[in-house]
C-alpha cells in the first residue's frame, strides 16, 4: 500500500517532501543538532551553488590571463594587440623605406667626383630628370618674388625667394627630415629627403620647426623665413632642389 501511495505522488508533491537531518556526536551518539529540509530546498541550493561556481569560472577565464587559453580567443583577427603591433610594424616599414631613399641619395652625392659632376652636364641627364620631375607635383615652399635664380655659371645652385617676415616655409613634397641644424654659412637649414631620390634644402631660416628624423607632408610648415647665416644679404629663403644627386633649377617645376 505504501508503494502505491508513493507512485501516485506528482513531481511537485515529491519536491515538498521534507526530511529531518540530525547531527550526532560520533562517540556519545548524542544528538547535537537537527533541522528539516525539503527536496525543493536541496535542488535550489544545488542550483545556486552550480550557478555561483559557473560565474566564478567564467570570470576567471575572461577577466584574467587565463582567457588566452580559451580556444578562439587568441585569434589574431580578433586580437586588439595584434592590430596595434601591425600598425607599429607598418610605421617602421615606412621609416625604413624613407631612410633607404635618403641613404641612396647620399650615396649618389658622395659618389660624384666633384660639384660639376652633380650638375646637369649631358642631354641624357637632362632628359631623364625632366621626364621624372615633370610628373611630380611640388608645393611652393613660399610665395614671393625671385631675387636670384639658379645659375651654374655663378655657382648658385638654388633659388632665392623674398617674402614677408614670419612667412612659413613649407615642404614641397612628403618626405623625411634628414638634417635640421645651424651652420655659420647658411644659418638655420633644413633638408628633406623625398621619394624617387628627390632632395629639397631650405636655408637662412629664422626658426626651424622640424627635427631630424621627422616625417612631413607636402605643404606642411617646416621653418620660418629669415636672414640667418653669413652667406645672406637680407631676409629670404634660399631653396635648392636635387634629383639623383644633381642640383636642378627649381623654377622649371615650381611656381614661386
Amino acid at each position: 500500500m505504501s508503494e502505491e501511495y508513493h507512485q501516485k505522488k506528482t513531481f511537485g508533491e515529491k519536491l515538498k517532501e521534507s526530511y529531518q537531518v540530525k547531527i550526532v556526536h560520533e562517540e556519545t551518539l548524542q544528538e547535537t543538532r537537527s533541522f528539516r529540509v525539503s527536496k525543493a530546498k536541496v535542488y535550489l541550493l544545488a542550483s545556486l551553488a552550480i550557478l555561483i561556481l559557473s560565474a566564478l569560472i567564467v570570470s576567471l577565464l575572461f577577466f584574467s590571463p587565463l582567457k588566452r587559453l580559451v580556444p578562439g580567443y587568441a585569434d589574431v583577427n580578433n586580437n586588439h594587440k595584434f592590430f596595434e603591433l601591425n600598425k607599429k610594424i607598418e610605421g617602421l616599414e615606412e621609416e625604413v623605406s624613407e631612410q633607404t631613399t635618403y641613404i641612396e641619395g647620399l650615396l649618389n652625392m658622395i659618389s660624384s667626383p666633384s660639384a660639376e659632376g652633380k650638375l646637369l652636364d649631358t642631354e641624357q641627364n637632362v632628359g631623364a630628370i625632366i621626364g621624372m620631375l615633370d610628373q611630380m607635383f611640388f608645393v611652393p615652399p613660399i610665395k614671393g618674388s625671385v631675387e636670384a635664380s639658379y645659375s651654374i655659371e655663378k655657382g648658385h645652385l638654388g633659388t632665392d625667394i623674398v617674402a614677408p617676415k614670419n612667412t612659413p616655409v613649407k615642404s614641397v613634397l612628403d618626405g623625411f627630415v634628414i638634417s635640421s641644424d645651424w651652420t655659420l654659412e647658411n644659418g638655420n637649414t633644413i633638408s628633406i629627403q623625398h621619394k624617387h631620390n628627390v632632395l629639397s634644402i631650405y636655408k637662412h631660416n629664422s626658426v626651424l620647426l622640424k627635427e631630424a628624423g621627422s616625417m612631413v607632408k607636402a605643404g606642411e610648415a617646416v621653418a620660418i623665413i629669415g636672414n640667418s647665416g653669413e652667406n645672406t644679404s637680407g631676409p629670404h629663403l634660399h631653396f635648392e632642389l636635387w634629383f639623383e644627386g644633381k642640383a636642378v633649377n627649381a623654377e622649371n617645376y615650381i611656381n614661386f
